[in-house]
């Protein structure tokens, strides 16, 4: 498989290491790891082999190449990213380390959510394509990601407004609401 880096993933990497001195990037980068690893692991054992995989400034994106898995397949491959996150939390929480499975807990929590870009949005499409509802699935996605996003972004801006938001959780969320208006256009180009 052969792995590329964005050029702005070293640059958000050092901004993160320099912002968030306390360990708690580091704890974040492994959690994303280990949820791509669990992606990669699903993949390998429902027999489809990832073509390449992209570090990128909002995490990883691993392209399946010509080969598409089925709606299950997909299914299994999509839940295993947040199973990853959910095991290695419980298994952080039993031996004392709070803030790491914490961090497990909220990326497995957030990429669960029903919304485009996020394993939650992929389980959502494939589970209406495999109970036979495929010409809808893409307005129902939409609609949901619309009603998912869109508050959290609003939310999150306000808590920033008011000194208790995070600034992390109100860029993902913007990106993830710009996302959400240009994901038509990002499936043609790709």
């Amino acid at each position: 498989m052969r792995c590329r880096l964005s050029l702005l993933f070293p640059a958000l990497l050092t901004a993160l290491l320099l912002w968030q001195p306390d360990g708690l990037a580091v704890s974040c980068l492994v959690a994303a790891l280990l949820h791509e690893g669990g992606h990669l692991l699903a993949m390998l054992c429902v027999g489809v082999p990832p073509e390449d995989c992209v570090l990128g400034a909002f995490g990883a994106r691993i392209r399946l190449g010509h080969r598409l898995p089925s709606y299950r397949k997909n299914l299994v491959i999509s839940m295993a990213g947040p199973a990853a996150n959910f095991v290695c939390a419980f298994l952080l929480f039993a031996l004392g380390r709070v803030t790491p499975a914490v961090v497990h807990l909220v990326l497995g929590l957030l990429n669960l959510l029903p919304a485009t870009a996020l394993d939650g949005g992929e389980i959502l499409r494939c589970g209406l394509c495999f109970i036979g509802l495929e010409a809808l699935s893409g307005a129902v996605l939409r609609l949901t990601s619309a009603l998912t996003l869109l508050p959290l972004a609003a939310l999150c801006f306000w808590l920033f407004l008011r000194g208790q938001g995070n600034v992390t959780l109100l860029i993902v969320s913007g990106y993830l609401t710009v996302l959400l208006f240009f994901s038509d256009k990002l499936q043609k180009n790709s």
